[in-house]
């Protein structure tokens, strides 16, 4: 294990003070992390059922970090990849969310060869699949489970909710898989570079009173909503606006929003 040699890409993604003053804390950090993970892994049973880093977060954030695997907590690495397989495969143990692994490990935990041996296997095994690509990005969601491939930096996001949406494209992708998946109709516009909308078309008929009630219920993180209505169905559009390259929607928005649409179809 030698985290400090990753304290220049932890500064980097900490940017809260100046680059000397980060770069020092991201060095502090690193130190005491190596020091505590070091003493976990030593106690093999606390660090398989209760690890020091609450949730494995610090396993989490080396490998957001892209830290190499040798460099990688060993023991801690293989408790994880044995918790991740149990959870996707048997179904077993808690449930699982903002998990990050390298995507070549995902496939060999799997006893997967490859991407395409990954979806040619699971579209068979798993309820209700769906998937849609572009670029170097991928989604794969089925029977309650979502994945999000990177393959730009080879790291897959497990159940992905407080991911923030960074770009139109991995934008345009959640609301297509969550449109197929929920059977809702909704579309992903690009207005401008850092301005998106997200449409719902209902076909449904509610009472006023509900109807008034629906911007409430929409996520706060949308810059703005609208809802049309007609004799037969509703239109519900809002607008991100994504500020300084930082999104303020999470991926949990997303399924919220679809969650709620989804409802107000059923209401019908």
């Amino acid at each position: 294990m030698e985290y400090q040699k990753h304290n220049v890409e932890l500064a980097e993604r900490i940017r809260l003070l100046n680059i000397p003053a980060d770069s020092q804390l991201a060095k502090e950090l690193m130190k005491l992390h190596e020091a505590k993970c070091t003493a976990c892994q030593e106690d093999r049973l606390s660090c398989t059922v209760r690890p020091a880093c609450k949730n494995r977060n610090f396993l989490n954030m080396l490998i957001e970090l892209d830290v190499e695997p040798q460099d990688l907590p060993s023991f801690c690495y293989s408790v994880y990849l044995e918790q991740l397989r149990r959870h996707i495969i048997d179904r077993k143990g808690r449930g699982i969310i903002d998990k990050r692994l390298l995507i070549k490990d995902l496939l060999s935990t799997l006893k997967v060869s490859s991407i395409r041996h990954f979806n040619s296997k699971f579209r068979k095994v798993w309820k209700n699949y769906f998937s849609a690509s572009s670029k170097n990005q991928m989604l794969v969601a089925g029977d309650g489970l979502l994945f999000h491939f990177d393959f730009a930096r080879g790291i897959v996001i497990i159940n992905p909710t407080k991911q923030r949406v960074m770009n139109f494209d991995v934008f345009k992708l959640f609301i297509e898989v969550l449109s197929s998946s929920k059977k809702v109709n909704a579309e992903a516009i690009d207005i401008t570079l850092n301005w998106w909308e997200l449409k719902f078309k209902l076909k449904t008929t509610l009472e006023l009173e509900k109807v008034s009630s629906i911007k409430d219920k929409l996520p706060k993180s949308f810059h703005s909503s609208q809802i049309v209505t007609t004799n037969e169905a509703i239109e519900i559009r809002v607008e991100i606006v994504v500020d300084n390259s930082e999104s303020p929607i999470m991926v949990s928005d997303l399924v919220d929003s679809f969650k709620l649409a989804s409802g107000l179809k059923s209401a019908a």
